[in-house]
């Protein structure tokens, strides 16, 4: 009896807390920002090391236009767990939009580094060395990126801008069209310019 007791204990536990985080999600998902961080707020005062829920508030602070607030949830996930992909990827991106492409290129190294069969870490830092003019290593990390990924539609796309400030058009526009293909919808402006 005491076993049942447990179990229906732990499961109300769970469904108490666990849906303050679902319930998080579905605001998100239905672009309820304000929403989904209170729920995020109330389940992380209970549970202020989740990752899961700490990453998708980073998510929300972002949609919320608080890069501040974002940056700390973020480094709060990495510190949990310096291995955290999407942790990496977002806090790098959010370097990359800010100018700081040093920083950016960090955190996607550190996402290669610890994700070796990751293409979007791969992708992301060729377009990092790309900014910072490492063109001989960007290449190579957005072929790495394909090869691991082929579907992987924005690295056909920044390979392609690599290769016009290359000037080689004809390897450009390949893969501006491949990118169009896998429905990245800034290849076809990009075809009409460059390669018509």
């Amino acid at each position: 009896m005491k076993y049942l007791v447990g179990i229906s204990l732990a499961i109300a536990l769970f469904a108490c807390t666990g849906g303050k985080t679902l319930e998080g999600d579905s605001y998100y998902d239905t672009g309820q920002y304000d929403k989904a961080l209170e729920s995020y707020n109330k389940y992380l005062s209970l549970y202020p090391r989740n990752i899961k829920t700490l990453y998708n508030r980073a998510r929300t602070y972002q949609k919320l236009d608080n890069d501040i607030m974002a940056r700390q949830d973020l480094q709060k996930v990495l510190k949990l767990d310096p291995d955290h992909l999407q942790g990496r990827i977002t806090l790098g991106e959010m370097e990359f939009q800010a100018g700081n492409y040093e920083k950016a290129f960090y955190e996607f190294d550190k996402a290669v580094s610890s994700h070796k069969q990751s293409s979007i870490a791969f992708a992301y830092r060729a377009k990092a060395n790309q900014k910072l003019g490492k063109a001989k290593e960007a290449l190579n990390d957005y072929s790495v990126a394909l090869r691991l990924d082929a579907g992987n539609g924005m690295a056909y796309f920044y390979r392609a801008t690599l290769y016009l400030s290359q000037k080689k058009k004809a390897a450009a526009c390949s893969d501006f069209e491949r990118a169009k293909e896998l429905g990245i919808s800034s290849a076809d402006a990009a075809i009409k310019k460059y390669c018509k």
